[in-house]
């Protein structure tokens, strides 16, 4: 990724006619991600806001991921390569180096100067309670090890120095605060806006516990990263970044968050990521991070990433990550690694995945849709043979039409503990081996006329 810092890639989208620069005055209530929202339903270009309601002199940078598109261009590859490019992550790594300090240390705000308000932060959808910021990536230092985790977490703005942290209590960085609050301590956390993308893509890696994302980042970059230490906290941070929110959370302090809208497109969030209070109720729950410093470039650039009904970033970025845990796991289950021809994680629905493949028997679609339900949590699978595109909804709307019995392909998961979640179910889609029960198999094949790929008049 031969991008100096987040301003040279965007202005290398510039030069590639994929970045917009909006001059018009947009609030960041609702209108900004409004206009990434319909920029992603016309496949780019990413928005760069440059008259932002109510905060003069800052700029706003949004759907920088927004499409594979444009994911495919921060990962320097073609969006047909974008699964292979995915399986090379971590395989090299480049440790990161500590410099003395760099441009996210132009101008640094402390104590009483402190005010989250003067940050547009954004609020994007109609039902959303507060402010939200979805596109920091938060590092923090593991009590014990003393290794770093980078990973990206909603922060809500409840007070002039205070954020709520909302994440899955068993992801690392959920882990990390835990152990620290069971040593009665919070745990320091410096929230990074606007790196090098590397390091936003690096941090949607399902990575090992001990393993540092940054150094994956450094991988996918081809150099190190340059660091510097906070001002207030023992964690270090890319020293080109545009912002860092330096911070550390309240032991035991906990805030309810939300509604708001999510990944999955509604107000209702993941199921396991609720907690029921001592009254019953089922409540999204957050940590509280006291803010302790504020260090930025002058004239930053604040980058939003978009959630909730269809074209999500958030979604987008962790659907290459996805994709390329469930082509590991389907490839063991399979003749033949080449017998798995393509997966999608849907960028618009999470948690629907499809899946092709060279069917050799007719036990293989349902190993996998078992498998991919039960290790990698998602809410609805469809296998389909290899002459369906998995890319077009068309036409995997078609296999499950016409090559689906629901008594026998269909799998239904039940809800389980109580919590709010709709289940989980698979669907062979691909037509059966044996021609049963209409018959021979070309039976099944797509009905068109030869040769329409060599029409040149139309």
């Amino acid at each position: 990724m031969g991008f100096k810092d987040f301003r040279d890639y965007l202005d290398n989208l510039e030069r590639q006619g994929m970045l917009l620069r909006v001059t018009k005055e947009v609030s960041p209530r609702f209108e900004m991600a409004a206009g990434v929202y319909k920029t992603g339903q016309t496949d780019g270009p990413a928005l760069l806001f440059e008259n932002v309601k109510g905060y003069p002199g800052w700029k706003v940078a949004g759907g920088l991921f927004v499409t594979q598109r444009l994911l495919a261009l921060a990962l320097q590859t073609d969006e047909n390569k974008l699964l292979e490019r995915y399986l090379e992550f971590g395989r090299q790594r480049i440790e990161p180096v500590l410099v003395s300090s760099g441009p996210v240390k132009e101008v640094i705000i402390k104590g009483a100067d402190i005010d989250l308000a003067k940050l547009p932060f954004l609020t994007y959808c109609e039902e959303d309670e507060l402010p939200y910021h979805h596109a920091g990536v938060q590092i923090a230092r593991h009590p014990a090890t003393g290794i770093q985790n980078a990973s990206v977490h909603r922060m809500s703005i409840l007070s002039k120095d205070k954020m709520g942290l909302y994440l899955v209590r068993e992801g690392h960085l959920g882990l990390r605060i835990l152990a620290a609050e069971e040593q009665g301590q919070g745990l320091e956390v410096a929230t990074v806006v606007a790196p090098h993308p590397a390091l936003i893509i690096a941090s949607a890696v399902r990575a090992p516990m001990r393993m540092d994302e940054m150094e994956i980042a450094g991988g996918l970059r081809g150099k190190p990263f340059e660091l510097v230490k906070c001002e207030t906290i023992d964690v270090h941070v890319p020293a080109d970044a545009e912002i860092v929110i330096e911070g550390v959370t309240v032991p035991g302090d906990r805030v309810i968050e939300g509604p708001w809208g999510g990944a999955r497109g509604n107000y209702i969030c993941f199921e396991s990521q609720y907690t029921k209070t001592s009254e019953g109720k089922l409540v999204l729950e957050g940590f509280v991070v006291k803010v302790t410093a504020i260090t930025m470039r002058q004239n930053p650039i604040y980058l939003a990433m978009t959630t909730g009904f269809g074209y999500g970033e958030d979604k987008g970025l962790v659907s290459g990550n996805l994709a390329a845990g469930i082509y590991r796991l389907v490839s063991r289950l399979v003749l033949f690694r080449e017998d798995v021809r393509g997966i999608n994680v849907s960028g618009q629905v999470t948690g629907h995945v499809v899946v092709s493949i060279h069917k050799r028997n007719e036990a293989t679609p349902k190993n996998i849709i078992y498998a991919v339900l039960a290790t990698l949590g998602q809410k609805r699978i469809v296998v389909v043979d290899e002459d369906v595109n998995i890319y077009d909804p068309v036409e995997v709307e078609w296999a499950i039409a016409t090559r689906v019995e629901p008594e026998k392909d269909v799998i239904i998961i039940p809800p389980a503990n109580g919590l709010p979640t709709l289940g989980q179910w698979g669907i062979d889609a691909t037509a059966p081996l044996t021609g049963e029960p209409f018959g021979e198999r070309w039976l099944y094949k797509k009905a068109l006329p030869p040769g329409v790929s060599d029409v040149d008049y139309v």
